[in-house]
């Protein structure tokens, strides 16, 4: 065979080879269509609710103190037990006080009776000075000795009602409505004025107030709300399934510096007790409402190496990779600040499935991110 004759025969086996391979390729099976569930991004309002973490407090805290020395003589109460304003505490050896008052109130009469023989004295020298019986010298002496029993008899009254103010402070009550906390002094332990340990703390806990921090970005949206009506305050502890409202009460007069954030206060009825003083709580603040939002159901948006993305399903079932930058959350809902301008359907599950121009197939529809309505809001 010439050189001639071989080139003509490897030269139609490759056109041969050539030929089947583009022939297998057309016969390769298209890829699969993958299955997604699919929801919507619509336009709508929703309301801007802040999220914290807050501390519950008593409404109202008072150490309860002696303001005299004395034996303590008996507790009128259990601790961690409810007392209402006025009601006993403690009882403190009064035996000596009743005494004091006994002899403040006999040096009263004492003067009260001297008091009487110079009324007497004076009307008798008026009478004499009035016939010319006696100078007046002598009836000028009996007028400054009535004047100086009455200023006594004025002295001696403030002392009758001192010692019954120092009597009083052997019965000890509360100040308050609230729960009482550890009972620190026992009967017949010896109490000191004034001292530095409370002989028992009393916490009123309805109301009560929970204190969080909010950043000051969001202060003169705050006082704007507020302006208009009281805002509303919900706060959740651990271990408690539904959340309880309250009411804004309290805005600090200052940002503290070193955070740069304003700290609040909410006031709660608190009848059920949900809140106990000491507690953290989940706080959500609801300031006001944001207007035409691109919104979609949060797992719709998926993290990439590029940030944050959603897939949009196209009109022939194919989909598109899309950038976005989302915004305030609440629930299940995102607020999408740009990518989308609302319409598009888009991708809630399978994300790692897909690639861009992949073809889909839509098994059911989703959820469609539907306007608040006041039931939906977006937490910081």
């Amino acid at each position: 065979m010439t050189k001639r004759s071989v080139s003509i025969c490897l030269l139609a086996l490759i056109c041969l080879f050539s030929a089947h391979s583009q022939a297998f390729a057309q016969e390769k099976p298209k890829a699969k269509a993958a299955p997604v569930l699919a929801g919507e991004a619509v336009r709508g309002s929703i309301p801007v609710i802040l999220t914290a973490v807050g501390t519950v407090e008593a409404s109202e805290m008072v150490e309860i103190k002696a303001r005299i020395n004395g034996l303590l003589r008996t507790v009128h109460f259990e601790e961690g037990s409810d007392v209402r304003e006025g009601d006993p505490l403690f009882s403190l050896d009064s035996r000596d006080l009743e005494a004091q008052l006994r002899s403040a109130r006999a040096g009263l009469d004492r003067i009260k009776a001297q008091l009487k023989k110079a009324g007497e004295d004076k009307r008798r020298n008026d009478d004499l000075l009035r016939q010319g019986l006696i100078s007046r010298d002598r009836q000028e002496t009996t007028d400054t000795a009535l004047a100086e029993l009455q200023a006594e008899q004025r002295e001696a009254e403030a002392a009758v009602e001192a010692a019954g103010v120092a009597l009083s402070y052997a019965e000890i009550r509360s100040p308050i409505t609230g729960r009482t906390g550890v009972l620190q002094l026992h009967a017949g332990n010896m109490v000191k004025a004034n001292a530095d340990t409370p002989m028992v703390i009393i916490s009123r806990i309805e109301p009560v107030n929970v204190r969080f921090s909010v950043p000051e970005a969001h202060l003169s949206a705050i006082m704007a709300a507020q302006a208009k009506a009281p805002l509303k305050v919900t706060a959740r502890p651990a271990g408690v399934s539904e959340a309880v409202s309250g009411s804004l009460s309290f805005i600090d007069s200052a940002v503290d510096s070193r955070t740069g954030t304003i700290t609040l206060k909410a006031r709660f009825a608190n009848a059920g007790r949900q809140l106990w003083p000491g507690q953290f709580a989940d706080v959500s603040l609801e300031v006001g409402n944001m207007q035409d939002a691109v919104l979609v159901p949060g797992r719709a948006v998926a993290q990439g190496a590029d940030g944050e993305y959603v897939f949009v399903i196209l009109p022939d079932n194919t989909v598109e990779y899309r950038t976005v930058r989302t915004g305030l959350r609440h629930g299940d809902l995102v607020v999408v600040e740009s990518g989308l301008s609302g319409g598009e359907r888009i991708v809630l599950d399978g994300h790692l499935r897909l690639t861009p121009g992949a073809a889909v197939t839509v098994r059911g529809q989703g959820e469609a991110a539907a306007p608040a309505g006041g039931k939906q809001g977006a937490g910081e």
